[in-house]
């Protein structure tokens, strides 16, 4: 046997010391779960912090609006659920501003149909009611009539192109040749429908009119709004807006319970929609309102990459008097005026909160807000720096991640690890003048 011998010079004593130089700066974390696993990561210094954190997270500015969306894992950088929307709209009486958060669900498709067509139904509604009801008599509740009206039909469209496509009586009726046929025959348009109805998106947004005396916030899902307001004294106070859509509000589940006999126990089950959905209240997650015979014959055998078969299973036996995922949305109606106090907005996707949990930084739902407005009205006016101070949504994020420590910040943003260590977070933070 002939082998074959390669000689390797050994590394020069500056070669060393380069190589010494290039991982100094790199430590490892447990990140708090124990064990022996560990993860790389990269201590940045301060100044390269804020240019990663403006990067990543897509830091953008309007005349009114700041916008963050951030999800740092390198395996998920393309695969950011959430969506926003920055709009002005020149309608009858002068410019209405329309600004929202989709926080999408379970992948990309039903998220990007929300935010594609959303803003555009909103407005057509609302352009109509202005044309037909003078400025002076427009009511509050006509507006958030329209909103309502428009996320609800949004989600309907999801709903009928299912039952057009496959109506539940011809379901019934259809041997599994039959339906798998059919569904061959016509799959580009059931591929389509399909992926809508097994993700969802939840909706927070806010609406205001051309003279800046009214807000609409409109909430379906987990996301949050706070509205900070500063007195003539010059401090800030905060109000949260909205209730949020999730099992951990008892009023959600005990709603779903009363919608359900008494034998469904696990419609709410580990703080999850029949154990499976967090939010309580979203658009698509449709198979979740309709019968279960959608799911163990439709979906599942005819859906690529979804639930495997025993979860398919586990949760189409829990679905017994479907809805149990909602699309009635809560609108909030704030009058406003400006020329007495100074005013903002924050809406966040339920990633902002978690993060704070996640750090260990246990706050109230209150605490969280005056944190939030205190930190953005310290800033509101600042200017001396571009990056964080002068885009009051990056520094909320910066607070999130970490703060004043640059190695929890570096952590956050470097970590060399092939799963998200934190939900995908977008803020949008709007200034009234």
């Amino acid at each position: 046997m002939v082998y074959n011998i390669v000689n390797l010079q050994a590394a020069t004593s500056t070669e060393n010391l380069r190589a010494l130089e290039e991982v100094k700066d790199f430590c490892t974390t447990d990140l708090g779960r124990g064990g022996k696993e560990r993860w790389t990561y990269h201590m940045l210094p301060e100044a390269a912090l804020d240019a990663e954190l403006h990067r990543i997270s897509n830091a953008t500015s309007s005349t009114f609006v700041d916008s963050v969306t951030f999800q740092p894992c390198a395996a998920y950088a393309d695969l950011n659920q959430d969506r926003y929307s920055i709009e002005e709209w020149e309608l009858p009486g002068g410019v209405w501003q329309f600004t929202a958060i989709y926080d999408g669900h379970c992948g990309h498709d039903t998220v990007n149909y929300v935010h594609k067509r959303l803003p555009s139904i909103v407005r057509t509604s609302l352009q109509v009611l202005l044309q037909s009801v003078p400025t002076t008599s427009l009511k509050p509740e006509f507006v958030s009539e329209v909103l309502c009206t428009a996320v609800r039909h949004l989600d309907q469209s999801i709903r009928s192109d299912l039952l057009d496509f496959l109506p539940h009586d011809r379901l019934t009726q259809m041997s599994d040749a039959q339906l798998n046929q059919h569904i061959l025959h016509r799959y580009s348009e059931w591929n389509t429908i399909s992926t809508r109805c097994t993700q969802g998106s939840t909706v927070l947004l806010a609406l205001s009119d051309p003279l800046k005396k009214n807000v609409w916030i409109l909430n379906l899902g987990d996301s949050i709004a706070v509205l900070g307001s500063r007195s003539f004294s010059g401090k800030w106070s905060a109000t949260i807006i909205n209730s949020v859509h999730n099992c951990h509000n008892r009023s959600e589940s005990q709603r779903i319970r009363r919608e359900h006999p008494e034998s469904e126990q696990a419609c709410v089950y580990g703080n999850r929609v029949l154990g499976y959905l967090a939010p309580t209240r979203a658009l698509g997650d449709t198979w979740l309102k309709v019968p279960s015979a959608y799911t163990r014959r439709a979906f599942a055998p005819h859906l690529q990459d979804w639930l495997p078969p025993h979860q398919v299973a586990q949760y189409a036996s829990r679905i017994l008097t479907p809805p149990y995922i909602s699309d009635l949305p809560e609108v909030y109606h704030h009058s406003l005026d400006v020329s007495q106090h100074e005013l903002l907005l924050i809406l966040s996707s339920d990633g902002l909160q978690d993060l704070y949990d996640n750090n260990d930084i246990q706050l109230s739902d209150q605490e969280m807000a005056d944190r939030w407005v205190g930190l953005v009205g310290r800033h509101i006016h600042s200017a001396t720096d571009m990056d964080l101070q002068s885009n009051l949504a990056l520094r909320l994020l910066r607070d999130a991640v970490g703060g004043d420590n640059t190695e929890l910040v570096s952590r956050n943003l470097t970590l060399e690890m092939e799963d998200k260590w934190m939900d995908d977070i977008t803020i949008l933070v709007q200034r009234f003048r």
